[in-house]
């Protein structure tokens, strides 16, 4: 079969892959006027046509990414993978990925997608496509509400969103140290919630509910609900307290049904599903997988990269056997080095999520041109990060 793959054009194609994706995703169906909001803005992608019929699409958001304190990337986010019935496993979509590489050239820095399942095709899909692992939220249910949810309040929509200034207060208080999130911005969380994603594919209801402290808000908890299943679409709390984010699930599990929590033990969330006695899955259970593919080397580095005056005269390459680039260049270098190592450790380093000085001990990474005081100053420069995930974030 000849398919050709080119970008998303409105005019001519928005019927017809609107159309396909329902029929792919039936229980994530949007109506013309959700798909038009939907694709308004900041939204692009390949699609696969044969005999001039759009067979396959993979629609693809624009967002701002925080990596780590300080550092932002653009990210084109993959909403979904949808082929047409008949012609599935004949590479369409391996078409589509590559087709996306291209036309994005200058226009974002990576492609994320969110993951699930990992000895599934679907998850093979995207490794053979160059997305890799960068983080693994793992999915906690709450069965008992043993902690008491003292000083806790459950708040209608509009009063919950016109405290939007304290919650972004909370949010920055509780993971201003992390990154794997998109940017937060005051209203954030009214925007997202009001998108097509949640109103109509995905279709949830959602709760609200506060914690205080001292007559003080000191925590909140926005409570998602498609179905049967009731979840945690994001928790934040001051200081990263254990006590209070376990008082909010808690509250929330007393509602009536087990409440789903996704968390790294690296979260603030951690404590408190410990205080609740909630264990955490094996990873082969319950995981879900933050997978990257890095547009634009030398972009993404410099954006990530931290100042470090040993390094300000010191160029630095990457190098992998796929390509590479200069993602630190000082106007007049002294001397270079380059990083070497291979594709699918790019994602990792360059997400912030690899420490190059055990990397180096493990021989996962070379230097090449370095001194011995190198490996140091590269592991502060491009200092490991951990990641946190909302699934409120999802678009």
């Amino acid at each position: 079969m000849d398919a050709q793959f080119r970008e998303y054009r409105p005019t001519e194609d928005c019927d017809a892959t609107r159309d396909l994706l329902n029929e792919v995703f039936s229980r994530a169906r949007v109506s013309p006027e959700g798909w038009a909001r939907w694709t308004a803005q900041d939204f692009t992608a390949p699609v696969a046509l044969a005999d001039g019929r759009v067979v396959g699409a993979i629609p693809m958001f624009r967002r701002t990414y925080t990596v780590a304190p300080g550092a932002e990337v653009v990210a084109w986010v993959e909403n979904r993978v949808g082929v047409a019935e008949p012609l599935r496993a004949r590479g369409l979509g391996s078409g589509m990925q590559a087709c996306a590489k291209e036309f994005l050239r200058g226009r974002g820095d990576i492609l994320l997608v969110y993951r699930g399942a990992e000895r599934t095709k679907g998850y093979r899909f995207y490794e053979k496509n160059g997305l890799y692992d960068v983080s693994y939220p793992l999915a906690v249910t709450v069965d008992a509400a043993d902690v008491p949810p003292e000083r806790i309040r459950w708040l209608p929509a509009d009063e919950f969103f016109a405290m939007a200034p304290a919650w972004q207060g909370v949010f920055a208080a509780c993971y201003g140290h992390a990154g794997g999130y998109p940017s937060r911005r005051l209203g954030y969380l009214q925007e997202i919630i009001g998108t097509v994603t949640w109103q109509e594919a995905m279709r949830h209801e959602f709760s609200y509910c506060m914690a205080e402290d001292n007559g003080q808000p000191s925590g909140y908890l926005v409570l998602g609900q498609r179905e049967e299943r009731v979840q945690v679409m994001e928790l934040a709390v001051l200081g990263g307290s254990a006590d209070c984010a376990a008082r909010l699930i808690s509250a929330a599990r007393r509602r009536g049904a087990p409440v789903r929590c996704l968390a790294s033990h690296a979260s603030p969330m951690a404590g408190a599903l410990r205080k609740l006695g909630a264990p955490f899955p094996p990873r082969e259970n319950g995981a879900m997988m933050l997978m990257v593919h890095v547009l634009d080397v030398e972009s993404t580095g410099r954006k990530v990269w931290r100042d470090v005056p040993a390094l300000r005269d010191v160029e630095v390459r990457l190098w992998t056997p796929e390509r590479e680039g200069v993602i630190h260049a000082p106007p007049s270098p002294k001397r270079t080095l380059t990083i070497e190592l291979k594709e699918h450790l790019l994602s990792r380093l360059l997400m912030r999520r690899l420490d190059v000085a055990s990397a180096v001990a493990a021989e996962l990474i070379t230097i090449h041109g370095g001194q011995p005081a190198d490996t140091a100053l590269l592991a502060e420069a491009l200092a490991p990060c951990p990641w946190v995930y909302h699934p409120i974030d999802y678009l």
